[in-house]
């Protein structure tokens, strides 16, 4: 007699992995949003932040409006950390066109 699986056996193997996939997919693909959205906040954070840091230390009024997009953040890119050299750093998911806007400090970033 010889030693195989029968057609029940692969057919419950077959729905196990199905029913693993359909709650695990849905899963990742919300994890992958959600964090998304929480690096958006946290990047508006850093730059709110190191707009206020610019201000402090160039002794400029909340309200001020940073010159340009580029030299805006050429004037605060000294108060950003994590290796961030250009605009096109904070863009989420990397690689995207979708790039934040610094407006005048005591005003929040955007995307």
């Amino acid at each position: 007699m010889k030693k195989a699986f029968t057609l029940i056996e692969i057919m419950m193997v077959v729905a196990i992995i199905g029913l693993l996939a359909a709650i695990g997919i849905p899963s990742f693909l919300n994890a992958r949003k959600s964090s998304e959205t929480n690096m958006k906040a946290v990047n508006v954070s850093a730059v709110n932040a190191a707009k206020e840091q610019w201000s402090i230390m160039e002794n400029k009024p909340i309200g001020t409006a940073l010159p340009t997009t580029q030299a805006g953040f050429t004037n605060i890119a000294a108060y950003i950390g994590g290796g961030i050299t250009n605009l096109a750093g904070f863009n989420v998911p990397v690689g995207s066109t979708n790039g934040i806007t610094l407006n005048a400090v005591g005003t929040s970033a955007t995307y």
